[in-house]
């Protein structure tokens, strides 16, 4: 016989997992199961009870949190399903307040409070009702995040007993559990952890229907601080996930949805966004229409960039004046002339620009031509001498994969001096949103993880203008 709701809890070294069990039954007031995946441990000491509403499967080795709820809602009769972390207390009746006025299409959380796990209470001031997904280029990209301040404040007093919210936080989700399996379950592609809440509320979005807060009843979670969490999850699966999350959404590839993220951003006008959602299909125009044979020239002379890029290099060159501009990749060379005229009006400065394949070298006294790879030995001395005593600026505008660029921040880097920028460009290409997958940005992200970025900050001086090829990879030495 079907069941009300079957409450999903993956479970993986899990400290609280016992008083979660208890605080359920005690408040569950529906005919409602519970389905506890052991994934990979055996709970210390053993959980008993012979309650018939609760099962327990066990795996000797771990398959990954969204593995283990898509197999407990397999496992599920209930006609709702509702996932739910191993740390939380749950209000009387849960169950059965959250089964009101949830139509299909809905997707639906309760309040959030944080937990005290010492008393087992909610920690009333510490509420959640509303959150929202931070733009691809915040401090923190693309992630449910929290409202704070002002914003937290305008949200919060929104008197709606039931409202959409842009996303949640994943520790819990509740819908019909045959919409579950429609929307295609949990997506295992991002890795067994990270972005579960962006996931489960696009889907209920995108797919045509809603992410609700049901502020009529609540739920407390604990949050672990510096605890840590029961996965081990190495910061590769992390960026995996985060990646393999910015891909499917920002570029609309999910196939089920019948909305575009632009939608989902015009309706909830997100902090960090601006109008940067607006940039996407206007980036990819602007670059098509420029690059494809409307390319600008600097005295006749092709220069592979965007007009912004231009001015946004006069303004760098101008205000830090190196003595020194290392370019990598020469191209036809209307940069690099470009460049040196810029130097020309400053009174100073000088172009070393290096590549082993360059379509031009226009000629320049401020110019001196590298005809080579950009991180050969050879090449490496030649430039090392030219720059001895000088302060540096360097733009990385060869090959723009991955490995090409790390090798190039490794080895160029530490010739940047005080002041001024190392650039990396093409992060972006033909995209005002989302970091082309094997491309410069995985490099910065690397580089941002080793010793040799102390010292420096990335600056968001592109954001002066909607559209540059050098957006996000304008980094300083401070």
């Amino acid at each position: 016989m079907a069941k009300d709701v079957s409450f999903l809890i993956p479970s993986r070294n899990e400290k609280y997992l016992s008083d979660t069990i208890f605080d359920l039954l005690k408040n569950i007031r529906g005919d409602s199961e519970i389905i506890v995946i052991l994934d990979g441990y055996t709970p210390e000491p053993q959980i008993i009870t012979n309650d018939d509403r609760v099962k327990f499967i066990h795996h000797k080795e771990s398959i990954g949190q969204r593995a283990a709820i898509n197999e407990a809602a397999k496992l599920a009769t209930g006609k709702y399903i509702c996932k739910c972390d191993a740390h939380i207390a749950f209000d009387e009746g849960f169950d059965v307040k959250m089964m009101q006025d949830c139509p299909y299409d809905t997707t639906k959380v309760g309040r959030m409070y944080n937990l005290d796990v010492e008393t087992w209470k909610p920690k009333l001031h510490k509420l959640t009702d509303y959150m929202y997904i931070t733009s691809p280029t915040a401090e923190k990209p693309f992630r449910s995040d929290y409202y704070t301040g002002a914003e937290y404040r305008r949200v919060h007093t929104n008197p709606k007993l039931i409202d959409d919210t842009m996303t949640i936080m994943g520790p819990l989700f509740f819908m019909h559990k045959d919409r579950f399996f429609e929307l295609g379950g949990m997506d295992e592609g991002h890795g067994q952890w990270g972005q579960m809440g962006v996931e489960v509320a696009l889907k209920a979005v995108l797919s045509g229907g809603r992410m609700v807060v049901d502020k009529r009843t609540w739920f407390s979670h604990w949050f672990r601080g510096g605890i840590g969490f029961p996965y081990h999850i190495s910061g590769h699966d992390v960026d995996k996930a985060r990646k393999y999350s910015q891909d499917l959404w920002l570029n609309d590839k999910w196939d089920k949805a019948t909305r575009k993220l632009q939608w989902v951003v015009d309706k909830f006008q997100p902090p960090t966004w601006g109008n940067n959602a607006a940039k996407t299909d206007g980036f990819k125009i602007f670059y098509d229409h420029i690059l494809r044979g409307r390319v600008p020239r600097w005295r006749g002379i092709e220069c592979i960039k965007l007009p912004t890029d231009l001015i946004l290099y006069s303004q760098a060159l101008w205000n830090n004046k190196p003595d020194i501009l290392i370019e990598c990749g020469t191209g036809f060379g209307g940069t690099t002339l470009f460049y040196a005229d810029v130097f020309n009006t400053i009174g100073k400065g000088h172009v070393i620009s290096i590549d082993n394949a360059a379509k031009g070298q226009p000629v320049h006294s401020r110019i001196t031509y590298i005809n080579g790879r950009m991180t050969a030995c050879d090449t490496l001395e030649k430039v090392r001498e030219l720059v001895k005593g000088k302060t540096v600026m360097v733009v990385l505008d060869g090959d723009h994969y991955r490995s090409q660029v790390k090798r190039e921040l490794y080895f160029y880097s530490p010739m940047v001096t005080k002041g001024q920028f190392i650039v990396v460009e093409d992060i972006f290409r033909k995209s005002g949103l989302v970091q082309q997958v094997g491309q410069g940005g995985e490099a910065i992200d690397w580089f941002f993880k080793t010793k040799l970025s102390r010292g420096f900050k990335k600056e968001p001086i592109d954001e002066q203008f909607l559209y540059c090829i050098s957006k996000g990879g304008w980094i300083r030495r401070l």
